[in-house]
């Protein structure tokens, strides 16, 4: 394929704002590079972004590469010392051939340095250079040794990805972190303190800072107005694949980079399966849908889930257990404050389930963390003002083809916490109220 592209400066497509937001500000990324050379002192750490795609995707960052650099290059590296107090940003030379077909990117030089706010900016060919300049004296090297998330990857997802491709006997590569330690093992020696930084920055990432709760409002608020559309344009013999469909127009419409994870439009029997992604089914009259799915806006990500009738009214039986689910997902989001855990959120909603003598429905918990992924890193600590989680209980009954989820992207903040996906109904009689509106999009 081909396509035509407009050349501008790269500085301004760096500052350039996505549809509805705003310019990057570079200090929010060199303020969390400070916080790390503080965690570790005397250390230095080196992290690979993502690199080239192997296929005509639209290319996206590493979280944790993007977290501490800002920076949307692939092949890019970054090396934090914080001995020295300084970090230095590598990127690939300069491929004219590849501007012609991609447009311009960022190179090292004094253009990178304004745009990305590091103190120094070089080409890879000099990292083997600047390792050599620390390698003596070296107190240790930090590496991130979890798996890489990039577009609509979490840290769970991947590592049973990678396990199972190191272990299978007609595969056994290891992943490119196992690599790049390796690698590195070997230009500075088997006696070089490796260490993993995953665990430092999965804590950094847990309490999000101004920015990325403005990012996650902004991706709740997109997210919200996909569901709604997806439930305007829900009737009997749409298609599964339809709905999805309807949902992601309006998340790209308003600027999102894509889904943060495949859609999940689970309708009749397979509104049963808790992550359903074939999404073919013609729906029928008397199904519910389950609808699980969120935006990828500017790295960060919503996670709602809707259950809904798709002929616009529920059902006797319907009402009666949405009515459980919604109780128990309101004294679930009750618990969530600060010094809260998970298992509180969770006690409180399984206690309505017991109440109701539904416990054998029960099939899975009921709060994540939310961030640069869908499941978001870090440790299962009380909660704090800044962290994001769901609240999303659930029953299923598949002898009845009748299962039943809703799911929010909830704030904690110092006075309890915000519903950052509140604009998606979830009272039965506002549910069918939105479904009787006439859809947003061209009908067919």
């Amino acid at each position: 394929m081909t396509r035509l592209v407009l050349r501008t400066s790269i500085v301004a497509l760096l500052l350039m704002p996505a549809a509805g937001g705003r310019p990057a500000d570079q200090s929010f990324f060199a303020a969390r590079r400070e916080s790390l050379m503080k965690k570790i002192e005397g250390g230095i750490a080196v992290l690979q972004g993502a690199p080239e795609t192997r296929a005509y995707v639209a290319f996206r960052q590493s979280n944790d590469f993007y977290y501490l650099t800002g920076v949307e290059v692939p092949g890019a590296y970054v090396l934090i010392d914080a001995e020295r107090r300084r970090s230095i940003l590598f990127l690939p030379p300069r491929n004219r051939q590849q501007e012609i077909w991609e447009g311009s990117r960022l190179y090292a030089g004094e253009e990178a340095r304004a745009a990305t706010g590091f103190e120094e900016v070089l080409e890879i060919s000099r990292l083997g250079d600047e390792l050599e300049k620390r390698k003596s004296g070296l107190k240790a090297i930090y590496l991130p040794l979890k798996p890489e998330e990039t577009a609509s990857t979490s840290r769970d997802r991947a590592a049973a990805f990678e396990s199972a491709r190191e272990q299978s006997p007609w595969d056994g590569r290891v992943s490119r972190g196992r690599a790049f330690e390796q690698n590195l093992k070997k230009m500075l020696g088997e006696s070089a303190s490796v260490r993993d930084l995953s665990p430092i920055l999965d804590e950094m990432r847990r309490v999000k800072d101004e920015m990325e709760i403005d990012r996650m409002r902004e991706s709740s608020r997109i997210g919200a107005m996909g569901l709604k559309e997806a439930m305007r344009n829900a009737k009997p013999g749409v298609y599964e694949y339809q709905l999805a469909a309807a949902a992601e127009f309006v998340f790209r419409w308003n600027g999102a980079m894509g889904p943060a994870y495949f859609p999940i439009v689970g309708s009749g029997a397979n509104s049963c399966a808790l992550h359903y992604s074939l999404d073919n089914r013609k729906t029928e009259s008397g199904d519910i849908v389950v609808m699980d799915f969120g935006p990828d806006y500017r790295y960060y990500h919503s996670d709602i889930t809707r259950s809904f009738p798709v002929s616009g009214k529920f059902s006797e039986e319907q009402t009666r257990i949405y009515q459980i689910v919604l109780e128990a997902y309101k004294a679930a989001l009750e618990k969530v404050h600060p010094g809260s855990t998970f298992s509180d959120v969770g006690s409180a909603a399984r206690e309505v389930v017991a109440r109701h003598g539904y416990l054998s429905k029960w099939l899975h918990g009921v709060s994540h963390y939310v961030g640069m992924s869908t499941h978001d890193v870090g440790s299962l600590q009380p909660l704090v003002p800044g962290v994001v989680i769901t609240v999303e209980p659930g029953l299923y009954f598949p002898e009845k083809n009748l299962g039943v989820r809703i799911e929010d992207t909830v704030l904690v903040t110092k006075d309890g916490c915000e519903v950052l996906s509140r604009d998606v109904p979830k009272e039965i009689a506002d549910i069918e109220k939105l479904m009787a509106e006439k859809p947003g999009l061209p009908q067919h």
